[in-house]
């Protein structure tokens, strides 16, 4: 008798998990693309981040036309989460390589050479740079930068 109850409570936990799903639910996810510019011209080499208010930041880099597209940190997933995020630039042309430290910071290996755009984008916090990113739309964000003074 023990023994029908044992594969009865295991048969019941089983359907359980399987009706009530495993772990948390992961969170919505909304494809962002863009371009950054500088007078007109599009930017290579800009790692662009997303610092959503709520939730963990995504990040993409500019190609030769300066187009993005976001992947979330873990870079498992195309996109950033919906609501506002603000947005930072790094300028990684001068390297030819973005370097972010396992900490966040960006590592100069610049050897002595210049960024391209203003530091003022560097910062998620201090940036003037913020979004809405809208679910059921398009999220295209198009970045006019100022040059480095």
């Amino acid at each position: 008798m023990n023994l029908v109850r044992a594969y009865l409570l295991c048969g019941s936990c089983a359907l359980l998990f399987t009706l009530g799903g495993c772990g948390p639910k992961q969170p919505e996810i909304v494809d962002v693309t863009g371009v950054v510019t500088m007078n007109g011209t599009p930017l290579e080499h800009i790692h662009v981040e997303f610092w959503p208010l709520a939730g963990p930041r995504s990040i993409g880099n500019t190609d030769e036309t300066g187009t993005f597209e976001l992947k979330t940190d873990d870079l498992k997933r195309s996109g950033c989460l919906p609501g506002s995020s603000r947005v930072s630039l790094i300028d990684t042309h001068h390297m030819k390589d973005d370097y972010i430290s396992e900490g966040g910071d960006w590592v100069d290996m610049s050897a002595g050479r210049k960024s391209r755009i203003h530091s003022k984008y560097y910062d998620a916090m201090k940036s003037p740079l913020t979004v809405e990113v809208k679910l059921g739309e398009t999220n295209h964000f198009e970045f006019a930068v100022d040059p480095r003074p």
